[in-house]
This record gives C-alpha cells, sequence and structure tokens, in this order.
C-alpha cells in the first residue's frame, strides 16, 4: 500500500510527513525513520499494516492524568522513528527499522522484521469485546505509522473509542490536519528548550515540537506535556524557566506538564539519574511562572489532582490506582473552579 503525505517531484517524492521533508529517489530511497521508502515513483510504508507492540495499558501511563482518569488504553506501536535521540528509552524499536536497510532492494521482504501483521478490525474487535475505552498510539513515535494509526482511529472513533496520540511533536501542519478530527488527546514530549540540543542529540529541530503544541491547543483538543529531565543537559534553571514560560503562555496555564526522571539508557549509560532534587526544581519554577498542574514521573512522589483555587484533592493517585472524588465531573466540588481536561 502506498504511503500518505508525499508529492512528487520529477523523479523524486518529497515525504510531508514530518519537518524532515525528505526528498526520496531510487538513489537514496529511505526517509530519516528508516520505514518509508521509494519505489517505482512513489513512496511506501514499511509499518502499513505491521505492530511491533500491543497492551492494555492504564491511560495514566501515557502519561495522561486530565483525561480520562482511570479508564484504560489498548497501546499499539511498531518500528521507527524520524528522531534519534541518544536516551531513547525504547531504543529497540527504533534500532529495528536501523542497520543495513539501504542495501536491501526489495524493501517488502523487511516487513516480517517490523513485528507482527494486524487487522485494525480485529483490534477495534478486542477492545469493544474487553470494554477497552481509548486506543493508544506510542512506543515508538506514532508519526511514522501514520497510515495504520489514521485507520485505527477513524475506525475507534466510529465506535466510540477515544484516540491518544504519544509523540514527540516532530509532525508536519499536513500530518497534523489529518489527524486532528480523529485525535482526541495528545502527549508531546519536549525533550528540551534548546535548538542544539535538539540538533545534537535528536538529529532534529525544536521549533517544529513547539508550532505542533500551539497547533492543538489552537484545534481545542487536550493536550499534556512531558520533559524527561536529564542531568547536565536539559535540567538547568534558565532552560526550564524558558520551557516553563512557554508552556504557560503560549498554551496557557492550565496545561498539564509531566516532568519524568532520566535514567541512563541507550547512548547515555554514562551519566547519572535525575534525582528527586532535580524534578523539585523545576516543579517549584513551573509553580512560580504560573503552571496549574505539574506531575513526577519515574519517582515516589504524591501526583494527587489538586484545585488549584481551594486545593481540594480531586483525584488520588497511587502508582496507576485512580481514586476520583466523589461530585467531581469537570468542576471542583468545594469551590466550582472548572479543572482543565476530559473527565
Amino acid at each position: 500500500m502506498q504511503a500518505k503525505m508525499w508529492v512528487r517531484s520529477e523523479n523524486t517524492a518529497v515525504c510531508r510527513l514530518c519537518p524532515h521533508f525528505c526528498r526520496l529517489s531510487s538513489e537514496n530511497p529511505l526517509g530519516k525513520c528508516n520505514v518509508r521508502y521509494f519505489k517505482d515513483g512513489a513512496v511506501f510504508s514499511l509499518v502499513d499494516t505491521h505492530l511491533a507492540a500491543v497492551n492494555v495499558d492504564p491511560v495514566e501511563k501515557k502519561p495522561l492524568y486530565h483525561f480520562r482518569p482511570g479508564t484504560r488504553a489498548l497501546s499499539v506501536g511498531s518500528c521507527g522513528c524520524n528522531l534519534h535521540c541518544a536516551w531513547c528509552q525504547n531504543h529497540s524499536l527504533i534500532t529495528a527499522a536501523q542497520s543495513d536497510r539501504v542495501f536491501v532492494s526489495d524493501y517488502e521482504k523487511l516487513k516480517p522484521l517490523m513485528g507482527q501483521p494486524y487487522k485494525a478490525e480485529d483490534l477495534i474487535a478486542f477492545a469493544k469485546k474487553n470494554g477497552i475505552e481509548n486506543f493508544a498510539y506510542t512506543y515508538n513515535e506514532p508519526t511514522v505509522f501514520f497510515e495504520q494509526a489514521l485507520t485505527l482511529a477513524e475506525l475507534a472513533r466510529r465506535e466510540g473509542i477515544q484516540n491518544i496520540f504519544v509523540s514527540n511533536g516532530f509532525f508536519s501542519k499536513f500530518a497534523f490536519d489529518g489527524l486532528k478530527n480523529y485525535i482526541q488527546a495528545f502527549n508531546i514530549d519536549i525533550k528540551a528548550f534548546s535548538e542544539s540540543t535538539y540538533e545534537t542529540y535528536c538529529k532534529a529541530s525544536l521549533k517544529p515540537v513547539l508550532d505542533t503544541c500551539v497547533r492543538i491547543k489552537e484545534a481545542g483538543l487536550h493536550l499534556e506535556v512531558t520533559t524527561l529531565l536529564i542531568p547536565g543537559l536539559n535540567d538547568g534553571r534558565d532552560e526550564l524557566c524558558l520551557l516553563a514560560r512557554f508552556i504557560a503562555e503560549s498554551l496557557g496555564r492550565d496545561t498539564v506538564w509531566h516532568i519524568s526522571a532520566f535514567h541512563p539508557d541507550y547512548e547515555m549509560r554514562d551519566r547519572p539519574a535525575a534525582s528527586v532534587q532535580t524534578l523539585d526544581k523545576a516543579f517549584e519554577i513551573g509553580k512560580e511562572l504560573g503552571i496549574e498542574y505539574i506531575y513526577y514521573g519515574n519517582v515516589p512522589k504524591e501526583n494527587d489532582t489538586l484545585c488549584p483555587d481551594c486545593r481540594a484533592v480531586l483525584v488520588r493517585r497511587q502508582g496507576y490506582f485512580v481514586s476520583v472524588s466523589d461530585g467531581f465531573k469537570g468542576k471542583c466540588p468545594q469551590c466550582g473552579r472548572e479543572i482543565a481536561g476530559i473527565w
């Protein structure tokens, strides 16, 4: 099946799925994601029918804390990514789409290496049979399996199942226009607030990610932001202030910010894990700059949802066990304050 989001340009094709805008040809057949390829004048995908990971997760694991708490998501992922992050914690899925692919002339032969084939209808039927309320496109970057994600999302919407896109945010306006009518919630990973960090450690750029976040908010869709704090790389006070100010001023003070602790992985095994004190610093900066909802990840801390005005506890969390307070349906039962989210 041909891929979506590309245009022909003489003897080449330009992929418009993400801001790399890879120009593919017979001489340069693979995109930077390593799963989209040029053949016979068109662009095809190695992950239009195959999935490498399928699991049932609590929605809080995505992480989403202000979107249907206590519900479950059928989480699906494939192989490949349009970034190459030195600290990638899902690198087994990312690197599965690399190695010596460029030397293979018949890319269809690589599909069995990309996971198992799944039919969208079977996944929908499984979700309905087991009372699973959401689909989540996650694990690797879902942008690169756009075709399969969009097919699933369209079917899910017809069946009253909600859709969640857990992404690095490095996708184009063209891709967002294709997704916005089917995806109800996004978690976008802002990896740093530095162009040089993105260029050096992710082989990408920051601005398109920020643009994506703004588009999501302007479209009225639910957005939560995650930042993995890496000692000595993106945890300086000045950078955290810039990031927190962007969230508060450009996305809104009621935008949820998840601050998560780095642990050594992939190409960054020589760097220490982030301490609770590092996350405390980010939390304090975020609160100083007006962000109303900040949650910790990868460390043992309380993550209850409180009313920003009267401090009533609205959602209690112990790990992934969730308890919603009596009477809470989007407004604080004590003071009437509207609480941002989909409850």
